[in-house]
């Protein structure tokens, strides 16, 4: 079902060459079920319980959730699924990759492979045309270490990060990386990397190729080097070429992430965890530097296992320990997946609400959400990704063209950018996040509703400004300010909002002021009263919300009281709520434009 459920059919009949599943509402009908069908959508309730939910599509009812014969007559579609689900498990892997894989029975569940058009590759790694150069081999592992460090980052991560370093063995092509919160930390990673690779493999690094950064050049440095029988080859100023293997591989790791971050739509501050699951999956994907070899398996010598992949960014519900909830409260907490556990056999999770990452191993994943395109909802949403303005930078040395140069292996194929429009990646580069195209197209509304607009708009109370500016400019402009400072005042109280910069990558939901006259016995005006409310109008469902509170009364609540007071001889008071206001934990960060009249 749509909301991860099984529901098993019997008595059903068997039509062998019938493509599509018919469920009959008949037959729910007589098993006890209720359907409604409001705005295209039909709505089927066993009691009170919500069991599916189906979208009109022609004349049917489209099902939302999938059935076991689909998988068996639609093969071609589920497949593209299951390749969609793995390119975007294995950090958007290459078509080129997923075959190696596949040829090897590593993803036992792809039986064909075609990887459709992935727009967030495109965000994530388009680059200009590549020259090419040489490469170096070497003959064992820790022979010859490639390095390079990366940053400063324009967005600080939530650990506290500006910088990485990475670490390449030449032989085996794997990656290690370490999070930095400013360049002086190189050398004490460093040390910290060589004591774990000599140690694990018994080895010692011949030989260190870094460039010229100071980071690298420091006295210390070179001094622990030399203690240690290290190589230096250092690069030629100006020429980060020679360098290219840490430079491409920083790269990778950029361009993964930022593919990542975009599929899951996440926030800048957790680039760090990105990066770092880029990292795991690089390591675990084929290189044309090793003849399609795995680096993880060349290192260790035993194949990889892809059974704990997840997709970044998944929704994950987390086991809550017993000494943290009582007997009635929820068992377990969603979260959102953002890594694997360094040593550790769990997965790193990402709280929204405290901005906190545990590792859990008793975790449920939802990869739904996720492995279906999205691509029609997200662009009318916003046509510039707030990902995109990472600005990542592969070096405070070099330039992205440069690095050009250097070899791509295989996991760095990037599909077709024919399917893309010029006008798309012209808006990509060189529109600033906050600006959104609009469609010239002249916009009529539906004769349907002509009768509704006159109608409210000849119930609409004069002395009622619609506006700021009429409430500000009319007769009883004095009255309506006050209530307006009345208003913020208690929004204030109520710590409702943090006035801060806006991000560059983030838009704004407007507000407005409603004013409205309270009046009592004979239609005498009580009290004048401003609410503030934001345009919800301007976010999607399911993008920007998934849930809408009121704070009313039921009715039915009120009659009751009234038949008590009546019942029992009672005294009955009224009282009027002056602010309503929703202490609620927000999933989301949402950023309203200041209200007029008090920016």
């Amino acid at each position: 079902m749509f909301d991860g459920t099984v529901k098993t059919l019997t008595d059903v009949r068997h039509v062998p060459d019938l493509r599509k599943n018919l469920i009959s509402l008949g037959v729910l009908d007589r098993g006890g079920y209720k359907s409604i069908v409001q705005g295209g959508v039909m709505k089927v309730y066993k009691g009170i319980l919500l069991v599916m939910k189906a979208k009109n599509i022609g004349n049917l009812f489209l099902l939302e959730g999938r059935t076991e014969s689909d998988h068996a007559t639609a093969v071609s579609e589920n497949d593209n699924d299951s390749v969609r689900l793995w390119h975007q498990r294995l950090g958007h892997m290459s078509e080129q990759g997923l075959k190696v894989l596949t040829d090897r029975k590593l993803l036992p569940s792809l039986k064909t492979l075609k990887l459709d058009f992935c727009k967030h590759c495109v965000y994530g790694k388009q680059n200009r045309q590549r020259f090419k150069t040489g490469r170096h081999t070497s003959e064992g592992i820790l022979d010859y270490i490639h390095s390079d460090v990366w940053g400063p980052s324009p967005t600080i991560s939530y650990g506290g990060s500006s910088y990485f370093v990475t670490f390449i063995d030449d032989f085996s092509r794997k990656v290690w990386i370490y999070m930095l919160k400013s360049k002086a930390d190189v050398f004490t990673v460093f040390k910290q990397f060589r004591t774990l690779v000599e140690k694990s493999t018994g080895r010692s690094i011949k030989c260190l190729r870094t460039d010229n950064g100071g980071e690298f050049t420091s006295m210390e440095f070179e001094n622990y080097c030399k203690e240690f029988g290290i190589d230096r080859h250092k690069t030629t100023a100006y020429t980060p070429q020679q360098n290219g293997v840490a430079e491409r591989m920083n790269r990778t790791l950029l361009e993964r992430a930022r593919s990542m971050l975009s599929n899951a739509n996440l926030q800048q501050k957790l680039w760090a965890e990105a990066v770092a699951t880029a990292c795991y999956l690089v390591n675990r994907s084929p290189s044309t530097a090793i003849e399609c070899k795995i680096p993880e398996e060349v290192w260790t010598g035993h194949p990889c296992n892809y059974s704990n992949l997840k997709v970044f960014g998944c929704d994950a519900y987390a086991l809550i320990p017993k000494h943290q909830r009582s007997k009635l409260d929820p068992k377990s907490k969603r979260l959102i997946f953002v890594g694997y556990g360094d040593g550790i056999k769990g997965y790193r999770l990402w709280d929204p609400t405290s901005h906190k990452i545990t590792i859990n191993r008793d975790v449920i994943f939802d990869e739904s959400s996720l492995i279906k395109s999205n691509e029609d909802v997200q662009m009318k949403q916003q046509e510039v990704p707030k990902y995109q303005k990472i600005q990542f930078e592969t070096s405070s040395t070099t330039d992205e063209n440069e690095h050009e140069q250097v070899p791509e292996d295989v996991h760095e194929e990037v599909p077709a950018e024919e399917n893309m429009d010029d006008d798309d990646i012209q808006q990509i580069v060189d529109e600033p996040q906050t600006t959104l195209r609009r469609s010239t197209r002249v916009r009529v509304p539906p004769r349907r509703y002509d009768d509704f607009v006159s109608s409210v708009s000849l119930s609409t109370n004069d002395d009622e400004p619609s506006c700021y500016q009429e409430a500000i400019k009319g007769s009883n402009s004095d009255k309506w300010k006050e209530a307006m400072k009345d208003e913020m005042k208690a929004l204030e109280r109520n710590a409702t909002w943090d006035l801060v910069e806006i991000p560059r990558d983030r838009k704004t939901v407007g507000c407005k002021w409603v004013y409205k006259l309270k009046k009592g016995v004979d239609d005498k005006v009580e009290r004048y009263k401003a609410r503030l409310v934001a345009k919800g109008y301007s976010q999607k469902e399911g993008i920007d919300f998934h849930e809408i509170f009121s704070p009313v009364v039921k009715t039915v609540s009120i009659r009751i009281v009234l038949a008590l007071v009546a019942l029992l001889d009672l005294e009955l008071e009224q009282l009027d709520v002056k602010t309503a206001f929703l202490h609620g934990d927000l999933d989301e960060e949402i950023y309203m434009e200041q209200p007029e009249g008090f920016i």
